[in-house]
């Protein structure tokens, strides 16, 4: 059976179950960071006795040559100690820290014992011992850079184990949080999308109400039966003639086809609101008859060049309403319904309720439009937290198996 760990004590966990190897491997990290740090202070000090030792004998001056040497090894110790200088804190523990450490003391040891070499054709033959204690200080620091390599590179890879255990961590935490900051959107957002569900009904309801009004059942027939033949009006009379209108409009502002100025504000009067103009004619739309009119001469003269098959169905359509009177009905029945409309709402009453209920559609179409964007928002909402909530759990299967590989056991990682 698989053993039960708690997210939270997985570190304790781990560090309790290779206790030995990893006590071990502690205690040969730290005797190599004090051994190195004590052959880092061991060479400064020879560094400064040495400085020191070499000033004293330069005041003697007894020959030339000795005192060449005396100053080659006044500034030999003072390029080691600078070397010295570039070499980090040999406290820090995590591994990134002692691969740092043990690349510096390799260099320095490297870089010491060059400088030794090069230097000492000048020393020779005074100060051999002295560089021979110096040789065997910068001997000692290249062999525990290569302790401290040989260590990483073994021992030392069940430390890095945990810094990457908690590395594996601090991804989960960071998972975490962000699924609980996903969650708390959500949650919001599904307030949010309740709340504007219920403004909807009520929207609804009391828009229904108002309908409900003696008063507004028959101005809303009305309306209905208007757009109704409004929707008639553009299927038989301007079907097809809005380009061709506003074409006409075009070339007759630029002068290739000039039209009565009376004529040229009805033509734009019918291109932007065809229904609303149609209801202001007298009978017979004397006004839209001479801007078919207009249209259909401006066509067959080729001033308005369009292809011929659109062409001729402008011409058949403006003749059908200017010859055949085939609107007069329709304008008939839209005028008295117009008018009819125009007294229901001369009523101030009704005119109140009318504008009750603009101003309910008005709020429900911004409703209905926040509510789109609320359910589009949280439908992301939903998947980007389900994708967290899968890095989750890749993210636990991804520890146990480094666990597992780590201790050679099978733990069951539990988030509570």
């Amino acid at each position: 059976m698989n053993q039960q760990v708690p997210v939270g004590k997985v570190h304790d966990w781990l560090r309790k179950s290779i206790s030995s190897e990893l006590s071990q491997a502690e205690r040969e990290r730290d005797k190599i960071l004090s051994e190195i740090s004590r052959a880092l202070e061991s060479l400064t000090q020879i560094c400064s006795q040495l400085s020191q030792k070499a000033e004293r004998d330069m005041e003697k001056r007894e020959n030339r040559a000795e005192y060449r040497a005396t100053k080659a090894v006044v500034r030999l110790t003072a390029i080691i100690s600078d070397m010295r200088k570039s070499v980090g804190n040999p406290s820090a523990k995590d591994t990134a820290s002692l691969r740092t450490l043990q690349r510096q003391t390799s260099k320095i040891a490297s870089d010491a014992a060059g400088a030794r070499q090069e230097w000492l054709r000048q020393i020779r033959p005074y100060f051999i011992i002295d560089m021979m204690t110096l040789g065997g200080h910068i001997d000692k620091i290249k062999r525990l850079g290569e302790e401290l390599h040989n260590f990483l590179i073994g021992r030392g890879s069940l430390l890095r184990s945990l810094e990457e255990l908690n590395e594996k961590l601090d991804v989960f935490s960071k998972l975490t949080l962000s699924k609980q900051t996903a969650s708390s959107q959500r949650q919001s957002l599904e307030q949010r999308v309740g709340e504007a569900h219920e403004e909807d009904k009520r929207l609804r309801a009391e828009a229904e109400k108002i309908r409900e009004n003696p008063r507004m059942k028959e101005y809303i027939q009305i309306d209905l039966e208007l757009k109704g033949l409004r929707t008639e009006l553009l299927r038989t009379g301007f079907s097809r003639l809005g380009r061709p209108l506003r074409k006409l409009i075009s070339i007759s502002e630029r002068g290739d086809y000039p039209l009565p100025t009376e004529v040229r504000e009805k033509t734009k009067e019918y291109a932007k609101k065809p229904f609303t103009t149609f209801l202001k004619e007298d009978d017979g739309y004397p006004h839209l008859k001479a801007v078919l009119t207009a249209l259909s001469n401006a066509v067959s003269t080729g001033k308005l060049a369009l292809k011929q098959r659109e062409a001729k169905k402008v011409i058949e359509r403006t003749e059908r309403a200017v010859e055949g009177q085939s609107l007069t009905k329709l304008h008939a029945k839209s005028t008295e319904l117009k008018r009819t409309h125009d007294q229901l709402l001369a009523d101030p009453q009704a005119a109140a309720l009318v504008q009750q209920l603009k101003d309910i559609r008005q709020k429900g179409r911004a409703n209905r439009t926040l509510l789109e964007e609320l359910q589009s928002e949280l439908e992301r909402s939903v998947d980007g937290e389900k994708k967290i909530e899968e890095q989750i759990n890749a993210q636990l299967k991804n520890i146990e198996a480094f666990l597992a590989e780590l201790t050679g056991t099978t733990p069951r990682l539990e988030l509570a």
